[in-house]
C-alpha cells in the first residue's frame, strides 16, 4: 500500500487535529445542523459522488421509485454520512457519557449480550463507527478489522478514537489467525461486507440487489469454520441525532449446503440488503459498489463507472 507523501499528509493531519479541537465542543443540535448543511453543499457540488449515488439507486430500485424519490434518498444518505464523519470526532470528548446518552440499544439487541462468539455484520450504513465504541462501552469484547489509511498519522488518531472504550482494532494484513483465535475465545467480531473485494483477495461474486458484485468470503469462512452465527446490526439516527442500534436478523451456517462458504456469503449479503432496501436513506450510495463486471454479464446492466473484470483481479 502506498502512503501519503508528507506534503499531502501533514495538511490532512493538521485539519483533523483542528476538527478534534473544536467539533467536540459543539452542542448536539449544532452537529446535526452542520451535517445537514454540509450534505446539501455536497449534494449540489460533489458532482461525481452525486452521479455515482444516482446510478446506484437506479440499479437498486429502477422504476420502483421516481427520480425525485431517489434524489431524496440520496440527500438523506449524504446527511447520514456527514453526521457519521462529524460524530467520529464529536464522541471523542466525554466519550462514554455521550455514548450512553446518544446511542440507545433497543430490545432486539438482547441476543448480542450472550457470552458466546458472534460475528456482527455491519455495513456502511448509519453510524457503524461509534456503534462499535458503544458496544464496547457496554463491556462487550468486540474486535474488528480496519484497512490502514494512506495517511499514517491520521490512521493512528482514528485507531486511538476507535479503541477508546475497549474495542480492539486489528490490522487487515495477517488478520485471519487473530480473528479465528478471537472467535474461539468467545469474542465478538464486527465485519463490513458491502465492499468490493477482488477474487485475488478472497472475494466471490454474489447477487447484490439484482447484480453480481464481489464480496469477501472471509467472514463466511470464519462463521462456517467455527460454527458461529452472524448478527445483522445497524445504528441509525433520528432527527435529533439520537442513534438506535437494532438487531435485524441472525444467520446461521448451513453445513449441508453444496458450498457452505458461498451459501453463507450470499445469505449474509441478502440479510443486509433487505435492511438497506427497507430504509435506503442510511446507506452510503456514493460508493462504487458495482465496479467490477464479471465475465458473461451484460455491461449495459451495470452503472457507468463499472469495468470488466481483468486477469489482474483474479487469483493467480
Amino acid at each position: 500500500m502506498k502512503f501519503r507523501p508528507w506534503y499531502r499528509a501533514w495538511p490532512e493531519t493538521a485539519a483533523l487535529m483542528f476538527g478534534i479541537a473544536w467539533i467536540p465542543l459543539l452542542p448536539r443540535r449544532a452537529v446535526v445542523g452542520l451535517s445537514r448543511f454540509a450534505a446539501k453543499v455536497a449534494f449540489k457540488h460533489a458532482n461525481e459522488l452525486r452521479e455515482i449515488g444516482r446510478a446506484n439507486l437506479l440499479i437498486a430500485f429502477g422504476d420502483e421509485k421516481t427520480e425525485e424519490e431517489r434524489d431524496a434518498i440520496l440527500l438523506r444518505s449524504f446527511e447520514s454520512f456527514g453526521l457519521l464523519v462529524l460524530d467520529i470526532i464529536w464522541f471523542a470528548l466525554n466519550t462514554e457519557k455521550r455514548l450512553e446518552k446518544w446511542f440507545v440499544w433497543d430490545e432486539s439487541c438482547e441476543p448480542l449480550y450472550k457470552k458466546e462468539a458472534q460475528l456482527i455484520l455491519v455495513a456502511h450504513y448509519g453510524n457503524w463507527e461509534n456503534m462499535g465504541q458503544s458496544y464496547a462501552a457496554k463491556g462487550q469484547p468486540i474486535f474488528s478489522v480496519a484497512a490502514p489509511l494512506k495517511n499514517q498519522s491520521a490512521d493512528k488518531i482514528f485507531i486511538a478514537l476507535r479503541e477508546k472504550t475497549g474495542q480492539q482494532i486489528i490490522a487487515q494484513q495477517g488478520a485471519a489467525r487473530k480473528l479465528l483465535q478471537g472467535l474461539k475465545k468467545g469474542k465478538k467480531l464486527a465485519v463490513l461486507l458491502d465492499q468490493n473485494t477482488k477474487p485475488k483477495d478472497g472475494g466471490i461474486f454474489v447477487d447484490v440487489m439484482g447484480l453480481p458484485a464481489p464480496v469477501s468470503s472471509a467472514p463466511a469462512a470464519l462463521a462456517v469454520k467455527t460454527n458461529t452465527s452472524v448478527f445483522t446490526l445497524t445504528g441509525t439516527a433520528d432527527e435529533t441525532g439520537l442513534y438506535t442500534a437494532t438487531l435485524h436478523d441472525i444467520v446461521a451456517p448451513n453445513p449441508d449446503a453444496e458450498d457452505p462458504v458461498a451459501d453463507m456469503t450470499q445469505r449474509m449479503t441478502d440479510s443486509m440488503n433487505a435492511v438497506i432496501r427497507k430504509q435506503p436513506e442510511y446507506w452510503c450510495w456514493m460508493y462504487t459498489r458495482w465496479q467490477l463486471i464479471p465475465e458473461g454479464q451484460d455491461p449495459t446492466h451495470y452503472p457507468f463507472y463499472a469495468r470488466a473484470i481483468e486477469p489482474g483481479d483474479l487469483k493467480s
